[in-house]
């Protein structure tokens, strides 16, 4: 069973969220992104559309890859991604040239290289607005499919509005938090609620968290 602490802890948001709108796996992203921050305000954020998730619950059983612009978010996914259906957890950055050419980042071009040896992976952006800006912007040229899922959740103040906002006019399946915030650790969440909702719905055992 479940440490008695995460059980407590994910039964009391249930019990104190007021009605959301969200149902089964939309719920599911927003108690852990709740749990995660104990910021109760995320409810509001939250864009989490169903087909999307179950879309990438479905790659995601299947073996998808998880390609992360951070090592941290990769840290953070790696545990359930074991614990689970043992998907490569990736990070770009291990595709990125040792100098980013003027106006581009390491990051950015290391994320697009991954993505497009794996095109059917969740592509998972807590920190990087530029990867996400990259991204879309090779999509838009028809130079790279659309992953399985973009949880697009880039924190901060510079370009991270603007990311998330082409996110949204995209069409790419995503999950998303307006505004400033996001990092590694909820966006982390996010797949880790997917990973978790795939698991027990394949008729998994129960994940030992702690």
């Amino acid at each position: 069973m479940d440490h008695p602490i995460l059980t407590e802890s994910l039964a009391m948001i249930q019990q104190r969220l007021p009605p959301t709108g969200f149902h089964g796996v939309q719920q599911d992203v927003l108690v852990r992104l709740i749990h995660s921050s104990g910021d109760w305000r995320l409810a509001t954020a939250l864009r989490c559309p169903t087909a999307a998730c179950e879309q990438a619950m479905a790659a995601l059983a299947d073996g998808a890859p998880i390609l992360t612009d951070t090592a941290m978010a990769a840290a953070a996914v790696n545990p359930m991604a074991r614990r689970t259906f043992a998907n490569a957890v990736l990070n770009g950055l291990a595709w990125a040239p040792e100098v980013a050419p003027s106006g581009q980042t390491r990051t950015a071009l290391g994320l697009a290289a991954a993505v497009e040896q794996h095109p059917r992976s969740v592509v998972v952006i807590g920190s990087a607005p530029t990867a996400l800006l990259h991204l879309l912007a090779l999509g838009s040229q028809g130079r790279l499919a659309p992953p399985v899922l973009v949880v697009g959740m880039p924190v901060g103040f510079v370009g991270v509005r603007q990311a998330k906002a082409a996110l949204a006019r995209s069409g790419w399946p995503h999950v998303r938090l307006e505004g400033s915030r996001g990092g590694a650790g909820l966006a982390a969440a996010v797949v880790n609620a997917l990973l978790r909702r795939a698991w027990l719905d394949g008729g998994g055992g129960i994940i030992h968290e702690f």
